[in-house]
Formats: C-alpha cells, structure tokens, sequence
C-alpha cells in the first residue's frame, strides 16, 4: 500500500489522492466479553463485507487488528470521497451472531486527502487516522472529514495517552460530586461522582479531554474500576459516620463495560467489599451506550439489577431511544439532559420535551432527574411538571469529597437555593 501511495503522491501525478481509515468500533469489548477466537470471526466476516462493498479497483489494506485503509483509484478531495466512506459505514453495520451472541458491527470512518508533490503516504495516513478517531469519540458509527484542528487535537490526544496510564496507577486522579436535591424541599437525596485528573503540565482537566482518549486506547475499564472502588470507599466511609443513608450514589460507566465479562462481577465484589447495600447504588449510562449493542446491553443490565443496583439512563433525549428501550430495559431513572433544562422558562420547545419526558417516565413508572439546572425560573417549572429531583449549578457545582461530606452532614442546602415551592405540590 505504501509503494502504491508513494506513487499516486509522486509530482505530477493526478490528485488529490484521499483515503478512507476505516476503525471497527469496539472490538476490546468483544474479544473481552466472548474471547479473542471471537474477536478473529468479528474481523474475518468485516473484512470480506468491505471486499464486497468495493466498487472499481480501490486498493485496501489492513493496518493492525481492526483497521483497515481504502485508497479510491480514481483521483478526489476528501469531501468527494465522504458519499463512499457514508455508504460504506451503511453497508458495513450488520448484525452479526458469533459465539451463541447476536453482535451489531458498526465502524469508524476518517476521510483524508493528500496533493501529488506535497504531501507524503505518512501525512495521508496519520489525517486520515486522526479523523477516524474524530468520528470513534462522536459515539462511533459515524464519518469524519479530516480539518486542521484535528492535528492539534491528536496532538493533545498523544500527550494524554502517553501519561493517563501512569496517571491512573499513581493516583493523579480525583473525584469530585455534584449534588441531587429534592426541589421541594432543598433535602440532598443523591451525589453523582465525577472523575478529574491532575495531568502532570496541564492542571486538572475534566472528563471530556481524557475519557474519549481512555476509551481509544483501551484505559476506560481501568478508569471505570478506578472511579467505582473509590466512589463505594468515600461513600462507606460517609455513612459509617451516619451521613448519607438516605442518599444515591451515582456513577458513570462507559460503553466498553456493559460487554465486558467479569464487569458485573466486579461491580458487586465492590459493593460488598465496603459493605454498601447495593440498592445505594446507581450506575448511569448513555442512551446510545445501550443502542450500539443492544442485546448485550440487556443481559448484562438484567444481571446488575439482579445484584440489586438501580439503572439510570443519563443524557435522556439526545441519543437514538426508542419508546420500545424503555418497554425491554432493565432501568429504573431518566435523567434529562441539560440541554433541555438550561433554557426552561425562554425556549419553549424545550417545555415541549420536557413535558414528553415526564409523559414517558409516568407511563413506564420510571423515576426523573433533570440536570443542568442553573435558574430558579427553570427550577419552578420542572416542580410544575412533577420533576421532584435536580441537579445543576444553582444548587452547587462539583465538590471535593470532603464539601460533600460536608453537605450530606448538614442535609439540605440553604433556602435561598431552593426556589418557593407550590402548596399543592408539597
């Protein structure tokens, strides 16, 4: 492949000259949870489905495990070739059945172009490999044209991969809690643990500049493991000293663990190890999390409620669920995502969601939170409409372990943050 490309880059040559870095979605996952014999089959079958997908004489090539490289034989820009990387991401998703298992297959698609006389086979390659990754931290499933950002970006991409791993295994980290109160009453029922990272030249960084990185390299079940030992040891540590008994503990996970054997397993050997009673507990996902495999993510959502867990759905409304998810899952609470709530009391589509989300979660018997709560005009109007449970900067912004000790000793938060409640609603 790289004689073919040193010669469509030579001077003179007909351009531009794009590539398409193709990246099997979660691959990790599947060789974790049904073996790398499995994992062989997944690629076997993904390969011979891009043979049959290719039109002309477009070469392709193998890069490493689940990546693979196509070069279009006829000379086009990177938006030219973004219809064929789209229909080829289209033909490519299957549902597959390996190992007694019914798989969805869905990749990754980065799309570069290189001028004859410019650019060299490596510059193709690494911008069509950066945009790849793009379209792998957009949720996967997706396309991405390569843009003079991205090179900044994989820039801050390498140094972070290069120190997390270190960063998880020397303790950098640190969690940090968002409160939940009960609007009624200002009563904190809940705390969601929030990871940080003090990365040794940038400072803190929040979750959004290293989890995606985390789950590229394959660093996201350690993250995940790290966040859930230490969040079950804070809170066991809070009510051993009476605080906290009434509240929930949220934490996060990410999409490779509801495929990863031995997850639930670790989920309740850490729950019993610091003697929670799991029904304290509640493990959020994302809605499109569930979507990408959403036969495996029922079973394994079945097995954590059988360890006792509550199941939160968080980010409600901006992924691809469907009535009949909320019909077949095993999940106890919405949490309506921010972007809903923000501008409650001006955008009155909003209301409208909103309104249809609390409809939803009546009719399936599903508890709500709503997050991103930053106005007592917003606050008002989730009590209006029966949302009892919230989140957000009005009441509080992240805090330490030791501030929220703090808050859950003192119970409620000061009435100046809960806006007046309705008599009829109390």
């Amino acid at each position: 492949m790289l004689q073919h490309l040193d010669q469509r880059l030579a001077p003179g040559q007909p351009g531009p000259v794009a590539a398409l870095f193709l990246d099997l979605d979660r691959l990790k996952a599947i060789n974790d949870y049904l073996g790398h014999a499995a994992g062989d089959q997944f690629i076997h079958v993904f390969a011979q489905r891009i043979g049959d997908a290719l039109v002309g004489e477009s070469l392709i090539a193998r890069l490493g495990g689940d990546e693979f490289v196509l070069i279009p034989a006829s000379p086009m820009s990177a938006d030219a070739a973004q219809p064929l990387a789209e229909r080829l991401r289209d033909q490519l998703k299957d549902h597959v059945a390996i190992g007694g298992e019914v798989l969805t297959r869905t990749v990754s698609i980065g799309v570069a172009s290189g001028t004859p006389g410019q650019h060299t086979p490596s510059d193709l390659l690494r911008r069509a490999d950066q945009a790849a990754l793009a379209a792998k931290h957009a949720g996967g499933d997706s396309v991405a044209i390569f843009t003079a950002d991205m090179s900044v970006s994989g820039e801050l991409r390498n140094d972070i991969e290069l120190h997390l791993r270190r960063g998880i295994e020397s303790d950098a980290l640190r969690l940090v809690y968002l409160p939940e109160v009960d609007l009624r009453t200002g009563d904190i029922v809940g705390t969601e643990a929030l990871v940080r990272w003090q990365h040794p030249t940038r400072g803190l960084l929040a979750p959004g500049c290293f989890i995606p990185v985390a789950e590229s390299i394959n660093l996201a079940g350690e993250l995940d493991r790290w966040v859930l030992r230490r969040a079950c040891n804070e809170f066991s540590e809070w009510q051993s000293a009476g605080l906290g008994h009434d509240a929930l503990l949220r934490i996060n996970v990410s999409a490779g663990q509801l495929v990863t054997g031995g997850f639930v397993d670790f989920v309740a050997d850490t729950i019993g190890q610091h003697g929670l009673d799991a029904s304290s507990v509640c493990l959020e996902i994302t809605e499109n999390v569930v979507v990408q495999d959403l036969h495996t993510a029922r079973a394994t959502l079945a097995r954590l409620k059988e360890v006792g867990v509550h199941i939160a759905i968080d980010d409600f409304g901006t992924g691809y669920s469907a009535i009949s998810l909320l019909q077949t899952l095993p999940i106890d609470t919405l949490k309506i995502d921010k972007t809903f709530v923000r501008q409650l009391g001006t955008n009155t589509s909003d209301l409208v969601i909103v309104r249809g989300i609390m409809t939803l979660a009546e009719g399936f018997q599903l508890d709500v939170v709503a997050e991103g709560v930053e106005t007592e005009a917003a606050a008002r109007i989730l009590l209006d409409q029966r949302c009892y449970r919230a989140q957000g900067f009005l009441f509080s912004r992240p805090v330490p372990g030791e501030a929220m000790r703090h808050m859950l000793s003192a119970r409620r938060l000061p009435p100046t943050c809960i806006p007046a409640t309705d008599p009829a609603l109390s």
